[in-house]
């Protein structure tokens, strides 16, 4: 990976000449109308006055081994790092939105050597062969035809990359619009995917008739919600953001986003932030301080969201442009529901995050959890406290111990069959 310094000078010069909105005193602390000056500022004079892209490209550079493959006429860029163990298992690290391959830097060492890498395993412990891709428009991979720039597509041509490396069959991860990739690939790769993992699955209720079609649908589980319930969303009242039943909104139309996105490094610094949203730190201040570190590896682990890796995650982003992953959105979502018309018999394991001191009614609650048993064969799900969006991110070491539980009860079961 290598930036030309003429654009990061583009770059730096847009953010000079930036101009922000005036802001009635009263939009402060109210996160629904969305950035505030007072969180966005900082982040754009440390944009300017500290952050260290070179830098950063290096440390990224040094602690991810990438590389770039045709795969059906279409370049993609991935991480590919091997383990040395004898106990391996190949796996695909599939990033969603607005997150990146970036994400498996701090989980990528763990996995490939469990023995050396906190949480350490050991000798016996399971570890992988890992590939982390940039979808198809995403980051440095090239973009599909417009036609195939879609969830569905993009499954496909991560099932061709791993048969390209030389793996017929492998596990999943992924989480938010990844675990939906994954999903699109147990379904249309049922030979290739031995088995998904995930975090707090986004799924929707059971169509009728879907849970009597499967063995593996705790009914009993599914029963203890009941359907009368005010915040019990039914299939039919299930409405995924975006989809073709609910009419897009100006602000959500991507090429109009593009226009103003793609030109104004601040502007899309403000939507990255608004997208991720990290939580406020005990000292009270909207943003953490920069700790100085590098942000990769397992030594991160205390402040995820530093003004470096925010900014991190928006060059990835700014670099190729975010048009391109935007329509892959909009054309996303009118076929999301596609995903869930079938039963698919590939395993699936679960780490569930839960904040003990807040309910949780969202639809990747312990609902979901039981609705996800309409739709695979749940080997094992894993409860940890804390809510998070990112867990690659903001919790890797709990979402290493799962990912090889999750290996080496398939392994086992497949012992034993």
């Amino acid at each position: 990976m290598h930036i030309s310094q003429r654009y990061l000078d583009l770059t730096k010069q847009k953010l000079e000449l930036t101009r922000l909105p005036r802001e009635p005193r009263f939009l402060q602390g109210h996160v629904e109308f969305g950035v505030s000056k007072s969180e966005l500022e900082p982040l754009i004079d440390h944009w300017l006055e500290r952050y260290d892209w070179k830098g950063e490209e290096t440390a990224i550079n040094d602690a991810l081994p990438q590389f770039r493959l045709p795969v059906n006429g279409t370049r993609l860029h991935f991480v590919h790092k091997r383990s040395t163990l004898s106990r391996v298992t190949p796996l695909l690290f599939v990033h969603g939105w607005p997150d990146s391959f970036l994400s498996v830097s701090k989980v990528i060492d763990a996995l490939c050597d469990p023995i050396m890498t906190p949480p350490h395993g050991d000798e016996n412990a399971m570890s992988f062969h890992v590939v982390a891709p940039s979808s198809p428009g995403f980051g440095f991979s090239e973009a599909l035809p417009e036609e195939g720039n879609n969830l569905q597509m993009t499954a496909d041509m991560l099932d061709g990359l791993m048969k390209a490396l030389g793996y017929k069959t492998y596990m999943v991860h992924g989480s938010g619009w990844g675990f939906k990739i994954c999903r699109a690939m147990a379904l249309r790769h049922p030979q290739s995917v031995i088995a998904i993992h995930t975090a707090n699955p986004d799924v929707p209720p059971p169509r009728p008739g879907l849970a009597y079609n499967t063995d593996d649908v705790t009914l009993s589980a599914l029963s203890m919600h009941s359907p009368q319930s005010p915040s019990f969303p039914t299939q039919g009242s299930y409405t995924p953001h975006g989809s073709p039943r609910r009419r897009m909104s100006t602000t959500e139309r991507p090429q109009t986003l593009s226009f103003a996105l793609a030109d104004s490094p601040a502007g899309l610094l403000a939507f990255v932030y608004d997208l991720i949203r990290p939580p406020i730190p005990p000292s009270g201040h909207s943003m953490p301080t920069h700790s100085g570190q590098r942000n990769f590896g397992l030594s991160a682990l205390q402040n995820p969201w530093t003004p470096t890796t925010l900014i991190n995650w928006t060059m990835m982003h700014w670099l190729p442009g975010p048009e391109v992953a935007l329509r892959w959105l909009t054309n996303s979502r009118a076929i999301v529901s596609t995903l869930w018309l079938s039963f698919s018999n590939v395993p699936i394991g679960i780490s569930h995050f839960q904040d003990p001191t807040a309910g949780d009614t969202s639809p990747m609650g312990p609902i979901a959890l039981t609705w996800t048993e309409a739709y695979h064969r749940v080997l094992m799900v894993r409860r940890r406290e804390g809510r998070v969006r990112f867990p690659a991110w903001e919790r890797p070491a709990e979402l290493v111990v799962d990912i090889r539980e999750l290996a080496d009860v398939l392994t086992r079961a497949r012992i034993d069959a």
